[in-house]
């Protein structure tokens, strides 16, 4: 996977960006560069679930990208992604695909795996995503299903 710093223009198979805002990145971690750190609200990791089901997640790829901060080999990351978040989270479990949060003045599009860098590493993106993560159009909305339709393959 790619690290990009949060909040610079998404750029990640750019070739297929619908029209519209442009996407900020979230969450593209790597164990080269450091990340903030520290709490976030419970209902914020709730919420954050919601958005890396498998039925909401987009630009599914072929293949898996494990956590680079765990010490898993790939197929212990593999084998261990129906435990990891529970039924209907298997593809963010294994890092295969991404997540689109609209917030009041920009879209974030982040990894699948952000949900595990938030619980398990501890990461905290910035306060603007959290926000939108609470506030913002929820999953299974008219409004969130339009947004991911416009990201899709």
């Amino acid at each position: 996977m790619a690290y990009f710093a949060d909040l610079t223009p998404y750029v990640y198979g750019i070739g297929e960006r619908p029209d519209g805002p442009q996407a900020l990145n979230i969450g593209w971690l790597d164990r080269r560069c450091p990340f903030p750190t520290g709490e976030t609200p419970a209902e914020f990791r709730e919420k954050l679930r919601l958005f890396c089901l498998d039925a909401v997640l987009v630009r599914l790829y072929r293949g898996f990208h494990p956590c680079e901060f765990c010490p898993l080999t790939d197929d212990e990351w593999a084998a261990g992604r129906e435990d990891r978040y529970g039924e209907g989270a298997s593809l963010a479990a294994i890092g295969c695909g991404e997540m689109r949060v609209e917030g009041e003045t920009a879209v974030y599009a982040a990894p699948s795996l952000i949900v595990h860098y938030v619980e398990a590493h501890h990461y905290r993106p910035p306060d603007p995503f959290i926000e939108a993560v609470l506030h913002g159009p929820q999953p299974g909305s008219a409004r969130h299903e339009a947004l991911l339709a416009a990201w899709q393959f």
